[in-house]
């Protein structure tokens, strides 16, 4: 019973903006919140910046949080969930970058039939008109993450802008590009296959 009180009493006091005992909660989880996304990713450098993200979005949100659930079972929950999130991310990036490689590969043969160096001329001057129609900042944000390799913190930093806002303008634009190269990618699919 005095433990439930004790959690009680530590969210209630996150929730009304006490930094030491958010600091205290991220200095008593963060290496077994690290470990337990490494698990999951295998990659240290990604775990860290997916347990520093849930701490960010926590602090963020901290007015939300349940004072009848366990801190560290949200913590856990939170970063199993944001690496899920991030590995069906890498899948489908991995799957667009291997997809786009056997065209450009396949285009740069000497041997391509006219009909293979037509359809990769055509799919990247569509690539590049859905990139051009594409709100200035969005197109900014996506550049920035996929062309420079920055990661969605170092965007946020240096547009000061929210992680979460580099987050939702990138989910934007891989939806408005994928509806953009549909055509194209089904054709792909078929024509590399």
């Amino acid at each position: 019973m005095k433990r439930k009180e004790e959690n009680t009493d530590f969210i209630r006091s996150i929730r009304e903006g006490d930094v030491k005992s958010l600091d205290a909660l991220f200095h008593a989880v963060y290496p077994h919140l690290c470990a337990y996304a490494n698990k999951f990713l295998n990659d240290i450098d990604e775990a860290e910046e997916i347990v520093q993200e849930v701490f960010y979005k926590l602090w963020k949100n901290r007015e939300q949080l349940d004072e009848t659930q366990s801190i560290k079972a949200y913590l856990f929950t939170a970063v199993k969930n944001s690496c899920f999130k991030y590995l069906e991310h890498q899948k489908v990036k991995d799957k667009y970058k291997g997809l786009l490689a056997r065209v450009y590969k396949s285009s740069a043969l000497q041997d391509n039939s006219a009909h293979e160096a037509f359809v990769a001329g055509e799919l990247e001057e569509e690539f590049n008109k859905a990139l051009d129609q594409l709100p200035e900042q969005c197109r900014r944000i996506f550049e920035m993450s996929r062309f420079e390799g920055y990661k969605y913190n170092e965007i946020a930093d240096k547009l000061s802008i929210s992680p979460k806002t580099v987050e939702t303008q990138m989910s934007r634009a891989l939806h408005k590009i994928r509806l953009s190269l549909r055509d194209y990618i089904l054709m792909l699919v078929l024509f590399v296959s």
